[in-house]
C-alpha cells in the first residue's frame, strides 16, 4: 500500500497477539514517525465472546482473539497495522499462522479497510532493516525513521524486562512457560497468576528475549526461545514448570512432548494448562491447586 509523503495517519494496532510478540515496540515506533496510534482495548470477557461469534472455529484462541481486537478498531483509524511474522529468530521460523496474518485478515475483518504490512524474517533482514523499510513505506525521512528505530527497540526491551518481572521470594520457583502472546497478555495469564500468589507458590515468568538459540531439535522460534530456557533449568532453583497453551495450537502439540520429556529426566515437575473459550476459572484453580500441592508433598 502506497501512502503519502509527509502525511499523519491514524494507524491502528490490536492489542492481542504480534503487540506482545514485539511489546512496547510498535507504538512507539509509529508514534516517533509522527503518527497516531490507536491501541485497542484490553482483553475481557466480551471480546472473547465476540472473538468466538466473528472468528473461524479452527482457529487457535490468541488468532480467535485477534479477529475480535480487529473489529473493534476497524472504521476508526486511516490504517491497520498487520505485519507478516515469518521468523523472529535467526535460523528458525515463526507458526505459520503468523505469515498468514495479513491476508486472513484482509480476508474477512478488514477487508473495506486500508492495511499496512512489512514482512519480519530474521533468517533474511534483521529487524531493525524491516522497521526501515516499514518507515519508508510510511514516506518518513530517513534520518527520523532511525530515530524511531532505536526509541522503539530500547521500549522494546524495556516492556519486555517489566512484563516478565522479578521474583520476589528466594528459593525455588515455579517457571511460567508459554509464548509472549499468552503470558504477557493479562486476560490469559494474570488469573492463573494471581491464584498462584494467593497460594503462596513463588513464580517467575519466561524471559523470550533471546536473540541467539544454540542447536537445537525445535525450528519453531518461540518454542525454541523455551526449549532453550528448559535446557538451563534445574531441580535447585525450579519448583516445576507451568506452561500455558492454547488449544488447536500446532507447535506446542509437538514442543510439549519434548518439553516433557526433558523435564522427566531433570526430575522436574511439569504440567500445561490449555486454554479457549470455553476454559473455566474453577477448573484452572482445581488443576493449579493439585499441581502445587502435589510438588509440596
Amino acid at each position: 500500500m502506497k501512502l503519502k509523503k509527509g502525511k499523519t495517519y491514524s494507524i491502528g494496532i490490536p492489542r492481542t497477539l504480534y503487540y506482545f510478540y514485539y511489546p512496547g515496540l510498535w507504538e512507539t515506533f509509529f508514534s516517533e514517525l509522527g503518527m497516531q496510534v490507536v491501541v485497542s482495548s484490553a482483553s475481557t470477557a466480551k471480546t472473547l465472546e465476540q472473538a468466538s461469534l466473528i472468528s473461524e472455529p479452527e482457529h487457535c484462541l490468541p488468532l480467535k482473539m485477534l479477529d475480535a481486537h480487529l473489529a473493534e478498531i476497524v472504521g476508526k483509524v486511516d490504517v491497520i497495522f498487520i505485519p507478516r511474522i515469518l521468523s523472529s529468530l535467526k535460523d528458525h521460523i515463526s507458526c505459520p499462522k503468523l505469515g498468514a496474518l495479513p491476508d486472513a485478515a484482509k480476508a474477512q475483518i478488514v477487508q473495506h479497510s486500508r492495511m499496512l504490512t512489512v514482512d519480519i524474517d530474521e533468517n533474511k533482514i534483521s529487524l531493525e532493516k524491516s522497521l526501515l523499510l516499514l518507515g519508508k513505506e510510511l514516506g518518513v525521512d530517513k534520518r527520523t525513521i532511525q530515530t524511531a528505530i532505536k526509541q522503539g527497540m530500547a521500549a522494546m526491551q524495556v516492556t519486555r524486562k517489566k512484563l516478565s518481572g522479578c521474583p520476589d521470594k528466594k528459593g525455588k520457583r515455579f517457571l511460567i512457560l508459554s509464548h509472549p502472546y499468552n503470558l504477557y497478555d493479562d486476560f490469559f495469564s494474570g488469573p492463573i497468576l494471581r491464584k498462584l500468589e494467593r497460594m503462596g507458590a513463588a513464580f517467575e515468568l519466561a524471559k523470550l528475549d533471546q536473540e541467539k538459540i544454540p542447536s537445537d531439535p525445535i525450528k519453531w522460534d518461540t518454542c525454541s526461545k523455551m526449549y532453550d530456557i528448559l535446557q538451563r533449568l534445574t531441580a535447585e532453583k525450579c519448583a516445576g514448570v507451568l506452561q500455558i497453551s492454547s488449544f488447536n495450537c500446532g507447535c506446542d502439540s509437538i514442543a510439549m512432548q519434548i518439553f516433557q520429556r526433558m523435564l522427566r529426566d531433570k526430575g522436574l515437575p511439569y504440567m500445561t494448562l490449555v486454554l479457549d473459550e470455553h476454559s473455566s476459572q474453577a477448573g484452572i484453580d482445581t488443576r493449579l491447586e493439585a499441581f502445587v500441592d502435589s510438588t509440596r508433598w
